[in-house]
């Protein structure tokens, strides 16, 4: 054990656990209070002390958190581009508001300009996915990896909402 653990330090990766900690917890094993960090163990964010362990251990504690999250992220509903921006209302108005309609003008060209700065893959895993394709069938047509489609899809959505959180 301990020639794992020194094995583990000697190349550089330490494989940690959380364990959920609460102010009776803490008094009651003497944990130092300043090895209380925040962390999220499945879904929830908790105060946890980190405890070293072997990689095995490691894996067999994460795998079934792994498992949930991924379940969750599919469950999700897919999201389109025109869902996105439900929240704003940006068909022109019966009364003739010309300050309201500009700003509307304007959140469509923001949310055209974003779309066109995008790289031409990205471009297409959007088309794709607003078209309702898995993330595999995706992937395949881009010769990328279903996790990878993923991650693009989810790094280009938050960059969509972060650009337009002034039109909010």
């Amino acid at each position: 054990m301990t020639k794992n653990v020194n094995q583990q330090t000697n190349n550089g990766k330490q494989y940690h656990i959380p364990m959920e900690v609460t102010k009776e917890t803490i008094k009651d094993f003497n944990i130092d209070p300043a090895d209380v960090v925040w962390t999220k163990i499945g879904n929830r964010r908790v105060k946890a002390a980190m405890i070293p362990v072997e990689k095995e251990v490691y894996y067999q504690f994460m795998r079934p958190l792994w498992r949930e999250d991924k379940r969750n992220q599919r469950a999700e509903p897919m999201v389109s581009l025109d869902e996105l921006t439900d929240e704003y209302s940006y068909e022109v108005s019966d009364c003739n508001d010309i300050a309201e309609d500009y700003a509307k003008k304007v959140l469509i060209d923001k949310l055209h300009s974003t779309l066109d700065e995008l790289d031409e893959i990205d471009r297409k895993i959007m088309g794709m996915y607003g078209e309702g394709k898995s993330e595999s069938k995706i992937g395949e047509s881009v010769h990328m990896s279903q996790r990878g489609v993923n991650k693009r899809k989810h790094k280009i959505l938050s960059k969509l909402k972060k650009e337009l959180k002034d039109f909010r």
